[in-house]
């Protein structure tokens, strides 16, 4: 029953495609080990949107596995963690959600276009002046973060303080983390919590026009929400608000500067970007991997599951299915219906899914009418993270107009 995909991480880093590709042609449901854990390997398009959509399997681990003894130094985290609504589930997911599902509705966000532009062109007159650039630290990171920030309410001098922060929360949910990994992260994830449950209690005396504030009167109005639960959100919200943006972007530009001409054809049709995002989506996922644990025994897709049973669930892979997708491995911005699951799908689809591609349609609009001539000037290295799709940074020489 048990195969095991033998995965160096930094092949696996550099490409997991053709390691999916294999895991597919065994099965696209497939029992083996992979990354520290043996569990289900699932990589079929089908077969993962069914996952995702069926309530038989669940976030929450601790409700269907034996009590894991965690080291004390880590427990903060990890209770900060599963208070999230990323990693709960109904009713208290569905609590949670409701209480910011419309300060992301697409009509909401439409509302932001005017603000993501305005930020946009900042971030690219910033930029004038030099011929080289490092487009993380120059535009895709700060684009994002100057929005979510805005949102939720905090200080424009302390966006600065969220980077180690989101880096620290990404190494702690990822599929390949140590034990000295996690308490080496811990300490930014609770000074992260610190800085959020002071910043509401100043919203609690003085509040304003800001997220933060409309979750104090959600919850003074009677909502069941905890601190404990606001402060959670108000992470999650920061990190999961920003940093699969970065990664869009990030991985759209790359990608575009090594398939120039696809990059010639959006350049010539500007019409074209709500494709080209939606392909970029598809072909480099911002996340490749989410989890989900067996609820209770039953069969599924011609196996038998078991309570308590792990499944990794491969959002990258599944957008790769030959099945659905003609050709998967050809970058295509002129691709006609585009099917992917790198929102996800089912009752965790990504809340800021709407956000995420208004971001990402202006911000290739700004980088392609503003960015002449662009040129990699080295090959960039991926971050060393499983479930986190991205670069470490991305350098390269052009023009700004």
């Amino acid at each position: 029953m048990n195969n095991q995909l033998k995965i160096n991480p930094l092949d696996f880093y550099k490409d997991p495609y053709s390691y999916f590709s294999n895991a597919r042609k065994i099965s696209p449901v497939l029992y083996t080990e992979l990354f520290q854990r043996t569990g289900w390997l699932v990589t079929g398009y089908k077969e993962a949107e069914l996952i995702l959509k069926d309530l038989r399997f669940i976030k929450e681990e601790t409700k269907v596995t034996p009590p894991e003894k965690l080291p004390e130094s880590i427990m903060p985290a990890v209770t900060l963690n599963r208070k999230m609504m990323l990693f709960r589930d109904a009713p208290d997911h569905t609590r949670l959600r409701n209480l910011v599902n419309k300060a992301f509705s697409p009509r909401m966000v439409e509302n932001l276009r005017a603000t993501v532009n305005e930020i946009a062109d900042y971030l690219i007159e910033n930029m004038k002046g030099k011929s080289t650039h490092e487009l993380i630290g120059d535009f895709s990171y700060l684009l994002p973060v100057f929005v979510i920030t805005d949102l939720l309410g905090v200080p424009k001098e302390d966006r600065d303080l969220f980077r180690n922060w989101s880096d620290a929360f990404i190494k702690f949910i990822d599929f390949n983390t140590t034990i000295e990994d996690l308490e080496l992260v811990t300490k930014h994830i609770v000074d992260a919590s610190n800085y959020f449950r002071n910043l509401i209690t100043e919203r609690r005396t003085v509040p304003k026009e800001d997220l933060i504030s409309n979750l104090i009167v959600a919850e003074e109005s009677g909502d069941k929400l905890s601190e404990d639960e606001m402060i959670a959100s108000c992470l999650l919200l920061l990190i999961a608000g920003h940093e699969t943006t970065v990664n869009l972007i990030t991985n759209g530009y790359y990608l575009l500067l090594k398939h120039p001409k696809q990059f010639e054809l959006l350049k010539n049709d500007l019409s074209l970007i709500p494709a080209a995002v939606e392909e970029i989506l598809r072909y480099e996922s911002p996340v490749i991997f989410t989890s989900r644990w067996a609820r209770e025994d039953f069969e599924f897709a011609g196996n038998s599951i078991k309570k308590g049973d792990y499944f990794m669930i491969s959002l990258g892979g599944a957008n790769y299915d030959p099945k659905v997708t003609t050709n998967p491995e050809t970058f295509d911005i002129t691709r006609k219906n585009i099917k992917h699951l790198s929102f996800s799908s089912g009752p965790h689809f990504c809340l800021g899914a709407p956000l995420a591609r208004l971001e990402g349609q202006i911000a290739f609009e700004k980088l392609t009418k503003h960015l002449l001539n662009p040129v990699l000037i080295e090959e960039p290295t991926r971050r060393a993270n499983v479930a986190f799709r991205g670069f470490e940074s991305l350098k390269f020489e052009a023009t700004i107009q």
